[in-house]
């Protein structure tokens, strides 16, 4: 009996420890089915960021349909709560790229409003402490906030996305690693763990990709670049936002620090693209972007802002004018010189040669867009000058893509605008040569703006004015041709600019051969003579006609004009005083070549008209007591009678 119920008892035991080890068991399947599992879903997770960042529509279609069948928010929220780092990077990696997609956007909506008690997905991610996977959830918040017009508007929301992307700027090496030389060793090792951990993650992910490729500091800008749309995120970030109150540096700072940093060839592109979008954004308005994006259309922002109305009640366009972001020109005037003062010129000089290094035109292009937008401001044009920012857009080449041309024709039109007031005195003797060529082949550019041409010709003239050197080079870069060609534009504001770039070359040998020319003189009497269209355009050419008729074959040829006699009367004759003086000239220069031209001139009746002029006003006295004078005007009158007293003389 004893035996036997020692053999109950041990067999009693025994069944314990059987029931022990199937619990444990199950637990330990079950881990291994949960772990299983997770992993299945982090590669679905690549696999469909990968689909998301090379084919978006097929990378959409994967997200709401083929992962899962349909089933992939459940996942995504499984791989976020799972709090395990590599489930949670790959979630927030697939959140983000699907930010960026229009068509898969919308699958993101119920994510983004699901909250437990521990808060939504997307606030998970946020409060992470690994930045990468913090950046991912950042990027893609802000993404559907400004797709969100709802939430775009609460200022709120966009400050608190600003300053999570001021966090992930804020946080590099140095934080993460500690300074000096003794962390260097650790610093090396972690690099190593993370080389191997990335091969690994590259082995069981589809293609060999790793999905944390993209940096913290690269989601800091893109999310950046997002929000300086607005203009009151631009105000904040040109005015030293700084991300904490601690913060060594303000955003501004960090981003031109970053902007000289050398990156690597992975982040190139984005990084470059990024950075110089911010500096662009806060560069520029909200309607003077808007005509940018009508530049080239068939009609304009103001017709399209009519065309939208007319389906709108009042009281939506009411509200519509509201809710319209107010950006002054002083404001953005006010931006840019932050921006001059905070170095931003010398980092888009290095983002430009890390663009060109990278081959990629969309960065280049970016780049010398936000330089063109800065020189719009005419207090910092020396300072970008200084900075390198003419040399470098001298040095960009028109290609043969479109996107290669219009690349040059943005950095020719920089040149433009920073030549305009610039003294060309205070430019190397590199910087003025080398700027011609651009310039000329803007204003020959058929489709360059008349704005563009306008700003080209008159950085012609400002840069021809320094010396003979740079006329020489103006023509013989086929200046005069082109220079000419510009006279005949429907814009009355180039052909004017284009007179005074023309009249600006005189006395080049070559512009008085052009001068003398019968055919060609006839233009300029044409011009001369138009001042009540355009008087601009006429003072110039009247000018040009007043400096160059000292040239005997360019009086000769003035002189045998068939309407000069209807060109001198009508400009004596036209109560403006700055005109007078120049046509004065042109008489008293073409009587003192003597012969055929000293007669012309007497039989226009143009020496009696100054005789009885001189005799009218006595020196001027009378007519500055008797008429309204402006102080320019009071000073011209003496010299408009010295003129036509000298004129009576010559032809006497």
């Amino acid at each position: 009996a004893a035996g036997e119920e020692k053999g109950l008892t041990i067999e009693e035991i025994k069944e314990e420890d059987e029931e022990l080890e199937d619990e444990e068991g199950d637990e330990e399947a079950q881990k291994r089915d949960n772990l299983r599992r997770l992993d299945r879903s982090v590669r679905r997770a690549h696999l469909t960021a990968s689909l998301l960042l090379g084919r978006p529509p097929i990378g959409a279609w994967a997200l709401k349909s083929g992962w899962s069948s349909g089933d992939a928010l459940a996942e995504i929220r499984d791989l976020v709560e799972s709090g395990d780092r590599r489930a949670m990077s790959a979630a927030s990696e697939v959140i983000a790229l699907a930010a960026s997609a229009e068509d898969a956007r919308s699958a993101l909506g119920p994510l983004a409003e699901s909250t437990s008690a521990e808060g939504g997905p997307l606030e998970i991610l946020l409060a992470s402490d690994d930045r990468e996977i913090r950046s991912g959830a950042a990027s893609a918040v802000a993404k559907l906030g400004l797709a969100d017009k709802e939430m775009s508007k609460d200022e709120g929301e966009m400050m608190g996305l600003l300053q999570v992307a001021g966090g992930l700027l804020e946080e590099d090496e140095d934080c993460v690693y500690g300074g000096g030389a003794a962390s260097e060793a650790k610093k090396r090792e972690l690099d190593m763990k993370l080389q191997r951990n990335k091969g690994a993650a590259a082995a069981t992910s589809p293609g060999g990709a790793s999905s944390s490729a993209t940096t913290a500091t690269d989601r800091g800008i893109e999310v950046l670049s997002y929000l300086c749309s607005k203009t009151s995120i631009k105000e904040e970030v040109a005015h030293g936002f700084r991300a904490s109150p601690d913060a060594n540096e303000t955003v501004l700072e960090r981003l031109v620090e970053l902007a000289k940093r050398p990156v690597s060839a992975g982040s190139q592109s984005t990084a470059t693209y990024g950075l110089a979008s911010v500096f662009a954004s806060i560069a520029i308005s909200v309607d003077t972007l808007k005509k940018e994006a009508f530049e080239g259309k068939e009609i304009t922002a103001e017709q399209y802002d009519e065309l939208q109305g007319l389906g709108k009640t009042e009281e939506e366009k009411e509200m519509a004018k509201k809710e319209e972001e107010h950006d002054l020109a002083e404001a953005v005037g006010a931006r840019i010189r932050k921006m001059g003062a905070a170095g931003v010129p010398a980092a888009l000089v290095k983002l430009g040669e890390t663009a060109k290094e990278g081959a990629t035109d969309g960065a280049t292009e970016m780049v010398v867009r936000a330089m063109c937008r800065m020189a719009v401001e005419e207090s910092v044009r020396g300072t970008m000058v200084q900075q390198g920012c003419l040399s470098s857009c001298i040095k960009v080449d028109g290609g043969e893509s479109e996107s290669e041309k219009k690349i040059a024709r943005t950095a020719r039109h920089t040149i433009a605008k920073l030549l305009i007031s610039m003294n060309p005195a205070l430019l190397t003797s590199s910087q003025r040569m080398g700027s011609i060529p651009p310039l000329i082949a803007l204003v020959r550019d058929s489709n360059a703006t008349d704005l563009m041409q306008f700003e080209a010709l008159m950085a012609v003239t400002n840069v021809g004015s320094a010396g003979p050197e740079t006329k020489d080079r103006i023509v013989s870069e086929r200046g005069i041709g082109v220079l000419s060609y510009a006279m005949f534009s429907d814009h009355p504001m180039v052909r004017r600019a284009a007179t005074e770039a023309m009249s600006n070359l005189v006395p080049h040998v070559k512009v008085m051969e052009y001068l003398a020319d019968a055919e060609k003189m006839k233009l300029w009497v044409a011009f001369a003579s138009d001042f009540e269209e355009n008087f601009e355009c006429a003072r110039a050419a009247a000018g040009c006609l007043a400096m160059a008729s000292q040239h005997p074959s360019v009086a000769s040829t003035l002189c045998g004009m068939k309407h000069f006699r209807e060109m001198v009367m009508s400009l004596l004759e036209c109560g403006n005083l700055e005109l007078m003086h120049r046509v004065l000239v042109v008489l008293l220069n073409a009587s003192d070549h003597g012969g055929k031209c000293r007669e012309t001139v007497v039989s226009t009746g143009a020496a009696a008209f100054c005789r009885a002029y001189v005799e009218s006003f006595q020196n001027g006295t009378m007519a500055e007591d008797q008429m309204e004078l402006s102080d320019a005007d009071r000073g011209l009158m003496p010299v408009t009678v010295n003129l036509a007293k000298e004129v009576v003389k010559s032809c006497s």
